[in-house]
Parts: structure tokens; sequence; C-alpha cells
């Protein structure tokens, strides 16, 4: 077997099963942008997803999560509240911040009734009302990174479990 260095911070490639199958390796964890300034149901959400192996990176503001997409962040999904200390969550679609990430799929979270015809404006993912529950959350989150087809998901009220 061959030592091969690699930049600190890089996997090895993955190498294919003998029998030709795909590798049995755990899916690569989603990396959710979570813009929200209710700091501790923020931080509480992050706590679960991080449990479940994916990465959560916490915004309090439009303008701190520009801040993390123009540093490198490339979040594979983005949970946005619309509600928000200066600018907007509409103000930061509006701003093209998410341009440099690729576009990740959009999930309104929002206390603030938000028609179909808005989420389409903005070419939003999907739509979460507060309170909701937190499996809910998890499952859209889950469902987005295991779905290759980027079909809409739309969410209906929270359960028993609602925050």
């Amino acid at each position: 077997m061959s030592s091969v260095e690699r930049p600190s911070g890089t996997a090895a490639p993955r190498e294919a099963a003998p029998s030709g199958d795909a590798p049995s390796a755990a899916p690569e964890p989603a990396r959710i942008l979570l813009i929200e300034d209710d700091l501790p149901l923020a931080q509480a959400v992050a706590k679960h997803l991080r449990a479940r192996g994916h990465e959560a990176r916490v915004a309090s503001s439009a303008e701190e999560a520009a801040e993390f997409v123009a540093g490198g962040f490339r979040p594979t999904i983005v949970l946005l509240d619309i509600n928000l200390p200066g600018d907007s969550g509409w103000s930061f679609l509006r701003s093209g911040a998410l341009d440099a990430a690729g576009s990740p799929p959009v999930y309104v979270v929002s206390a603030t009734t938000v028609p179909p015809s808005r989420l389409r404006e903005f070419g939003c993912a999907g739509y979460l009302p507060k309170p909701f529950a937190i499996s809910t959350l998890v499952e859209i989150v889950e469902r987005h990174h295991s779905d290759a087809d980027g079909s809409e998901t739309s969410v209906p009220q929270g359960g028993l479990d609602a925050f």
C-alpha cells in the first residue's frame, strides 16, 4: 500500500467495492446555513442537526449570512427566517449573496405567513411555519439531502413537539 500526501483536511478518494457496487460509506453530511435571530431556537435546531451528523452554521442576520457565504461557506441547504434585524430574509434573497454558493435550495422558516406565490417569486424550495416540530425540520433537511430530483417540498404546520 502506498502513502499519498494530501492537503490537510481532504479525504482519500473513495474506492469502488470489489463487486463494482457503490461504496457503502455514509453519505456526506448536509451543510446547513440557518439564518435565525432567535438564538435559543437557532442553537436548539443546530444542536439537533449536528446530532444527526450534519454541519450547521447559524447566522443571526442576513448580513452575517452573507459574510459566511462571502467567506467561502457553501451550504447545501438554507433555512431562512424572514423577520430579521437589519435586512429581511427577502432582502437577503434579492441580494444575490447565495449565487456564490451555487444557489442552494432555500426553505423559509418563519412565523410570518408566506403565500405560495411569494415562495415562487423568490425561487424558494418550501416553507415551514413556526412553531414547527423539530422532527419535521430534520425530515426536510434529510429528505432534501437524499433527493436528487430537486422536487419542491411544502410542509404542513408543526406537530406536538413544536417549538
